[in-house]
């Protein structure tokens, strides 16, 4: 299980990787393997969040090759290229990997050769690499961003360099969990997002599991047709703005932040499905989702002092997922965590988030009004 952290991500992206990596490193050791993690330097204090047999706090994977792993899950971004290169030194030592090959990444993490590789196959918005001159808002979007990581709406002049232009499109912004296997598989959950504007500025707050919505089949049809199209292999994820209809707006060909709140509600374990299907080759399960789930990122405002000791003692309360980076004990404005939370309703759920965000605060010795949502 690899959870590299490059260096120029954003601090704010870090619990969602981290959260990702926690939940899967649990369903494998849930499932009964034995877990080796590889974390970057800026996460080794991290370590005792997970539930791993072996920790290797560096960020090169040679020692962990020499393990020998039987295969290996990826929690990695696309940006800089880091998934693919180490997709590729895993494969060079011959363990299996539960993700794409390193040319599906290549055409993934560019949202330009996303964009014309799927171009007919699934309903896109319209897509340009240089700006147009229209009356309709338009956004603009780096080619290998992750998640809303620099999107905002464009405004002149431009600087078109390493960034695409898009047309936005109005509507709920909806996500969709797969497994797939040599370019078929299935839709695991059909997710709503909660994308916040802000200034112009686009940013995930959270997801919610399922997304009851008219077009749900629809949206799970246009995803399955986008990672078919790819050739996807493992678990990803696909975004989709579902207005008057659905339109594809990117593929992940990794684990993604919704696969947190999918766990949660999903009458299987993940871990085990993917191993049983992508390495012992059983067939496609059907698998079945129960009560509801949600993942918020909640903020700690800026000018909050709290004990690192106490940061750490967050993993204490069963729904947090991932702490703030602060490793000062000095939380950055604006640092996020992970929240995540399960239920039969949605009302229940949010009493159970509220539960959690209570019992933060009275470990921080912080006023409620320290943590802010989206």
């Amino acid at each position: 299980m690899s959870g590299g952290f490059h260096p120029e991500i954003d601090n704010r992206l870090l619990p969602e990787g981290f959260a990702m990596l926690r939940t899967m490193v649990n369903e494998f050791s849930k499932a009964g393997f034995d877990v080796i993690t590889v974390l970057g330097k800026r996460l080794e204090g991290l370590a005792d969040w997970l539930d791993a047999d072996v920790h290797i706090n560096r960020d090169g994977l040679s020692e962990a090759l020499r393990c020998r792993p039987d295969a290996a899950l990826i929690i990695a971004p696309e940006k800089g290229g880091e998934l693919e290169q180490i997709t590729a030194k895993l494969r060079r030592w011959g363990v299996t990997v539960l993700g794409p090959n390193e040319e599906v990444i290549q055409t993934c993490a560019d949202k330009w050769l996303t964009h014309r590789a799927l171009r007919g196959t699934v309903p896109q918005p319209k897509t340009w690499r240089t700006p147009r001159d229209t009356k309709q808002p338009i956004l603009i979007k780096p080619a290998d961003g992750v998640g809303c990581e620099g999107i905002k709406f464009a405004a002149g002049p431009y600087n078109a360099g390493g960034v695409i232009f898009q047309e936005f499109v109005e509507g709920e912004h909806a996500s969709c969990c797969l497994l797939m296997k040599e370019g078929k598989g299935v839709v695991l959950s059909v997710n709503k997002q909660e994308i916040v504007i802000k200034r112009g500025q686009f940013e995930y707050a959270g997801s919610a599991i399922p997304f009851k919505h008219p077009l749900e089949k629809e949206c799970a049809g246009i995803a399955l047709r986008a990672a078919e199209g790819l050739g996807l292999h493992g678990y990803c994820g696909v975004d989709l703005v579902v207005g008057e209809a659905s339109y594809f707006i990117e593929l992940n060909p990794r684990v993604t932040t919704s696969f947190v709140a999918l766990a949660q509600v999903l009458q299987a374990n993940l871990a085990k499905v993917a191993v049983d299907v992508l390495v012992d080759g059983a067939s496609m399960p059907k698998l079945q989702l129960k009560g509801c789930s949600l993942v918020r990122i909640p903020k700690i405002r800026g000018g909050i002092r709290v004990n690192t000791e106490k940061l750490d003692t967050l993993r204490e309360i069963s729904g947090i997922v991932a702490p703030p980076f602060a490793p000062d004990g000095n939380p950055q404005r604006g640092s996020p965590f992970a929240v995540a939370e399960s239920g039969s309703t949605p009302k229940s759920v949010k009493r159970k988030l509220n539960s959690t965000l209570n019992e933060v605060t009275a470990l921080l010795e912080v006023d409620r009004d320290a943590i802010t949502w989206s």
